[in-house]
């Protein structure tokens, strides 16, 4: 099984690191591939260039070898879209089953993402959701989970794609736009990043340090 987790990473912080390394020890997988969306085309322009970024997100995967880096949308001209994405990696492992792995108010959104029909045809979803908080979903969602939901793990490791799966994790509540502000406030958010990208957006003078 391959798990992927996508993301801006504007900057990367203990948030997106607990959440990764949640969705391996739930699916009992070795390693995640965090895929830095280098240019995304659903909200304005990142404060951290693509390399900043990169280079932060580099730091903060060497904590532990669960975490991969992966650079394949920085490496395209075009606008990242998660389709082209998945569709490249599913070329790369015909019959292997794919896994990306979605916070759940990124879930609500989905009719909204490009080609987004297409994306279980790719792939299962992994659904990382608050205790406590159900999904509130339109009704073509409504319709895919009806079809497409599962509760077994299992299901994930034995299909290639198709399934979407909830998790109901304590996630940790820390945003990278939250961080963002307070940095440009001169606030301490050390506690929130891994010291390395810490150190590497105060060195860098970077969202305002």
């Amino acid at each position: 099984m391959i798990c992927l987790f996508g993301g801006t990473f504007d900057p990367i912080h203990l948030g997106h690191l607990h959440a990764a390394l949640s969705v391996c020890d739930a699916l009992d997988v070795p390693q995640i591939r965090l895929i830095l969306s280098a240019r995304p085309s659903h909200r304005t322009a990142p404060g951290a260039s693509i390399a900043q970024r990169w280079e932060m997100l580099k730091l903060a995967c060497a904590s532990d070898q669960r975490l991969v880096p992966d650079d394949r949308e920085m490496r395209r001209s075009a606008p990242s879209f998660t389709v082209d994405t998945l569709a490249e990696i599913r070329g790369e492992n015909p019959g292997e089953p794919l896994v990306w792995v979605i916070g759940s108010d990124a879930f609500a959104l989905l009719a909204s993402w490009y080609r987004w029909e297409q994306v279980l045809e790719l792939c299962h979803l992994v659904v990382l959701n608050r205790p406590g908080h159900p999904l509130t979903l339109e009704p073509r969602l409504k319709a895919l989970m009806a079809r497409a939901q599962t509760t077994a793990i299992a299901d994930l490791h034995e299909q290639s794609a198709g399934r979407i799966l909830v998790l109901e994790r304590d996630m940790e509540q820390v945003s990278a736009e939250a961080i963002r502000k307070a940095l440009s406030q001169g606030a301490e958010v050390a506690h929130l990043l891994p010291a390395a990208v810490d150190t590497y957006i105060r060195t860098h003078r970077l969202y305002g340090a």
